[in-house]
């Protein structure tokens, strides 16, 4: 084989070159896009909403105690006290 570089004057090592297939190529994409979600993030993601879960019924169990156990003031009680005013001494 003779090799002529005059033909190929304007080519220049680019580095390696990325090969890979259609399905490779098409996945990347779909996870770029957001519409497909690898394996290893969907575990993170699950554990994640299993967490926000178990938050949510916690803080509904502390909030449905303190309603038990709040004590609501009466609502005449401002009524029922007499409304006086200090003097501001310096």
């Amino acid at each position: 084989m003779d090799f002529d570089s005059s033909d190929n004057s304007d080519a220049h090592y680019s580095g390696k070159v990325k090969t890979q297939t259609f399905k490779q190529f098409q996945l990347e994409r779909l996870i770029k896009e957001g519409k497909v979600i690898p394996a290893s993030k969907l575990a993170e993601f699950k554990e994640q909403e299993l967490q926000r879960i178990r938050d949510f019924e916690a803080a509904s169990e502390d909030e449905a105690r303190h309603r038990k156990t709040a004590i609501k003031a009466p609502p005449n009680k401002l009524d029922k006290m007499p409304l006086i005013r200090e003097r501001f001494e310096d």
